[in-house]
């Protein structure tokens, strides 16, 4: 038996939680049904008061006739209500303030982060229902968060039903629930037109750095990094304070990693010429003395430099360069994620005896003072 992924509705809701059902409905029953196993619903204490009298009963609840009607395996413990949270930790009461979009914002955040979180997840949102903002909030973030497998839609509901407290969804059978218009005309639910539109989004994950993936992060700091990941690669290097800013995000670098950045700057502009990967035996005593000086200056004269220095006594071997390389790398991706770090990966070229060269033009490097990455110097002048 083959496994299925988990496939997770994600819907918001206010004072009209019609639009679960009839995204529900329109979902598990088009012509290329998405059958959730799991429902979300994101609401404000209002919303979520509304929520639990018309739509969760197990007995008299609309999601759940919706379920028995046609036949959709969902149970009541498959439906998860989540009660968006003020900064004051207790349930938002509705979102009417700039506080009050701040605190919608990073709860539907954090919710579709938490769920694309694993990758045997399939999330497709809804941006019908509650207030327009969360709707907003809810595509960005899966903007942000969404994989290739996840979906975002609207529902349509054609006239005269949308808009009418009593309808939830198309019946079966007519008859089932007639409704009466204020003209004084009644209109059966079976007749009613109910279809989902798929909204393409941009994915925007693979630009974010890791602890942003992980978690925790509000709203706007999940919006600077994409801001970030659309920038040209830029580098300043603060060799005191030993950090580096590469596409806005300050991190730091061990002085190994430090040096061996500082020492490939400066063969490539400085010097002129690219490295080329020592070989095992013999090693390249040119290329740890240039190292040694670097790491040396990064160190400072009080600093304790033996080990390196002992380890490159016969000089630089492929051991060493690989090594350092492949942490530099590594400590790239860490900060930026995958994808903004690709434009500072360092990477060999040609076939044989790969040469290596500093990933970035000369004018998009700064070397500051400590810890002054906003006056930024000009690695040439």
């Amino acid at each position: 038996m083959s496994h299925q992924p988990t496939r997770i509705l994600v819907c918001m809701t206010g004072t009209s939680p019609q639009v679960v059902t009839e995204t529900l409905y329109a979902l598990s029953l088009r012509e290329d049904p998405f059958v959730p196993n799991r429902l979300v619903i994101m609401s404000t204490a209002d919303g979520a008061r509304h929520a639990r009298k018309t739509l969760l009963d197990p007995k008299s609840g609309q999601i759940f006739r919706l379920c028995r009607d046609y036949k959709i395996p969902l149970s009541p413990k498959d439906v998860t209500l989540v009660c968006l949270q003020g900064r004051n930790g207790g349930p938002l009461p509705d979102i009417r303030t700039a506080e009050e979009n701040e605190d919608a914002a990073d709860g539907i955040l954090g919710t579709i982060r938490d769920l694309s979180r694993d990758p045997d997840t399939h999330l497709h949102v809804s941006l019908s229902g509650g207030r327009k903002t969360m709707g907003f909030y809810a595509g960005y973030a899966l903007s942000l968060f969404g994989r290739e497998q996840d979906r975002v839609s609207h529902v349509l509901v054609a006239p005269p039903f949308e808009y009418l407290p009593d309808f939830f969804y198309p019946t079966k059978k007519r008859g089932q629930v007639v409704i009466t218009l204020p003209n004084g005309e009644t209109v059966d639910a079976a007749d009613a037109q109910v279809t989902l539109a798929e909204i393409p989004v941009v994915r925007l994950r693979q630009a974010l750095p890791p602890a942003l993936l992980s978690g925790p992060g509000s709203f706007t700091d999940a919006v600077r990094a994409a801001q970030r990941a659309v920038r040209p690669p830029e580098m300043s290097i603060d060799l005191s304070a030993l950090k580096i800013r590469a596409h806005g995000q300050v991190f730091p670098l061990p002085p190994a990693l430090l040096a061996f950045l500082v020492w490939l700057f400066e063969s490539t502009y400085l010097h002129k010429h690219s490295l080329t990967c020592p070989k095992e035996r013999p090693a390249n005593r040119d290329y740890a003395a240039a190292y040694l000086e670097i790491y040396q200056r990064i160190k400072g004269p009080l600093g304790d430099t033996e080990r390196t220095a002992r380890r490159l006594t016969k000089g630089m071997d492929k051991g060493f360069f690989e090594e350092t390389l492949s942490k530099l790398n590594r400590a790239f991706r860490k900060a930026l994620g995958d994808d903004i770090a690709r434009a500072y990966r360092i990477e060999g070229a040609g076939s044989r005896g790969k040469t290596y060269s500093f990933p970035l033009p000369e004018r998009a490097v700064h070397f500051v003072a400590r810890g002054d990455f906003r006056r930024q110097k000009h690695s040439g002048g």
